[in-house]
């Protein structure tokens, strides 16, 4: 058997490339970070405001935040669409549609909701303790 004949072992099929995992762990690095963040300082806080607090407060609190920062998301997606762009360039006369705008948000949008759902299941992880 000749070097050319030989079939060609590319590895497992289902492999990820790293570059692609490397672009994801970036896209994530900003998510984790900002509900790592909420997630620490809303003990903090509750102990400060509250003098003692609860578990069931502090799930409460996790799940709101993790809502509100769902509506949040939906609300920066929706923004840049071509008819609420073009109410706004109406009534604020602001920049008209653009497509990279659309994608500008979207991005940012995905990562207000990864952030989020984060937060609520960092809150439901805790009401199973």
């Amino acid at each position: 058997m000749t070097t050319s004949s030989r079939p060609r072992d590319d590895g497992p099929k289902n492999r990820v490339p790293s570059e692609t995992l490397r672009r994801v762990l970036n896209y994530l690095k900003r998510p984790l970070v900002g509900a790592a963040i909420v997630a620490l300082s809303d003990p903090i806080f509750l102990q400060l405001v509250l003098g003692a607090f609860s578990k069931t407060t502090l799930v409460l609190a996790l799940l709101l935040e993790g809502g509100v920062g769902l509506i949040v998301g939906s609300a920066i997606a929706l923004s840049s669409t071509p008819s609420i762009s073009k109410a706004g360039e109406i009534v604020f006369e602001r920049a008209p549609w653009s497509r990279e705008g659309e994608r500008n948000a979207e991005r940012v949008a995905g990562k207000w909701m990864i952030a989020s759902a984060l937060l609520i299941l960092a809150g439901f992880a805790l009401s199973a303790t």
